[in-house]
């Protein structure tokens, strides 16, 4: 096959059995870094234990079953490149990763309060980024600043104070100022949509637990590694976060996403296949993923096959060995107590 691949086949054709757990076996054996979309864990469970026996390394953000995932935390890509100097990196990765977590599949909706909220999210992450530890750079301190953010001291709100301490030409700034001075109806509306979203990922333990630690840390991988992401409908926004950015941080991969028509709109999905990274797509519906990602999405793919019925499946595996999630000591960022001492 060539470098950007295509597989379109109606349930049961054999295009994960047939097709593409053949093409698997050949990236092993070429020693090839892989990262497995894997919604129905055919893939984990058939290879798991092959992969390790050729010395790679497994690893599995699983939003299925979080209890059996390895951690990482979305913010920390951006903010190694932000500490790194490498500022524009770490602005562009906090636009894909806001657009993500807050724009809406849905045409018919106002992308305003989507790219408001997605603006004031990168404004308080770059405050994150500037003023706390490493340590307490996670979602929850965000959500935690969102709330003290309107709270008053002497009669003025807390992100007043800050702002007022910026220079205008602060990215900081000009990510957020239009929303800290939009009339109070407004800025409302926006900070609940973004509570709204952020509640999502927060509320749930075990996997705020998986986003504050990092054993996916996408600065310092090994050599041959295999990455598993297992998705969850109500959290596939935060499987498409960890491919972008895995589309996006420097190191070869072969991408295998499989069913990708059931998770959002991918956002680097044309990156990708612009660049022609070793990828393979694999779809029941070809009018569904062009209705997803646009009528001449087929024609960035320079190998497509299509409806082809294989008769030499292989057997799904039945390994059932998945990490277990450790537990991480959480910290959170004290933007009221940052405030009060500047």
């Amino acid at each position: 096959m060539k470098n950007t691949n295509l597989i379109i086949g109606k349930i049961n054709t054999g295009k994960t059995t047939g097709v593409m757990f053949n093409e698997l076996e050949k990236l092993i054996n070429n020693k090839e870094n892989l990262v497995i979309l894997d919604n129905r864990e055919e893939y984990y469970k058939t290879y798991k234990n092959e992969l390790e026996s050729n010395n790679y390394t497994t690893l599995v953000f699983n939003l299925k079953d979080t209890e059996k995932s390895n951690s990482y935390n979305p913010l920390m890509l951006p903010y190694k490149y932000y500490k790194n100097g490498k500022k524009d990196v770490a602005m562009e990765l906090l636009h894909t990763l806001s657009l993500e977590i807050f724009k809406s599949d849905n045409p018919t909706s106002d992308p305003f309060w989507e790219n408001a909220a997605a603006n004031y999210f990168i404004s308080l992450v770059l405050i994150l980024f500037k003023e706390a530890k490493e340590e307490e750079i996670n979602l929850a301190s965000l959500l935690i600043m969102l709330n003290e953010s309107e709270k008053k001291i002497d009669d003025e709100r807390i992100i007043d104070k800050y702002f007022s301490t910026l220079s205008i030409l602060d990215n900081i700034y000009i990510a957020g100022s239009s929303i800290v001075y939009a009339p109070a109806d407004t800025r409302g509306s926006i900070i609940s949509v973004m509570k709204q979203s952020l509640n999502t990922y927060c509320m749930r333990e075990e996997l705020l637990n998986n986003l504050s630690g990092n054993e996916i840390d996408l600065t310092n991988l090994p050599n041959k590694v295999a990455i598993f992401v297992i998705g969850n409908e109500s959290l596939n926004r935060l499987a498409n976060i960890l491919i972008d950015q895995l589309i996006d941080c420097n190191k070869q991969f072969t991408f295998i996403l499989d069913n990708i028509c059931d998770m959002p709109k991918l956002l680097r999905l044309n990156k990708m296949l612009d660049q022609k990274m070793k990828s393979y797509v694999i779809v029941r519906d070809e009018e569904i993923l062009k209705d997803k990602y646009g009528k001449f999405i087929t024609t960035k793919f320079e190998n497509i096959m299509k409806d082809n019925n294989v008769s030499n499946c292989k057997e799904i595996g039945n390994c059932d060995e998945y990490p277990i999630s450790k537990s991480n000591n959480i910290a959170y960022f004290d933007f009221l107590e940052l405030v009060k001492n500047k």
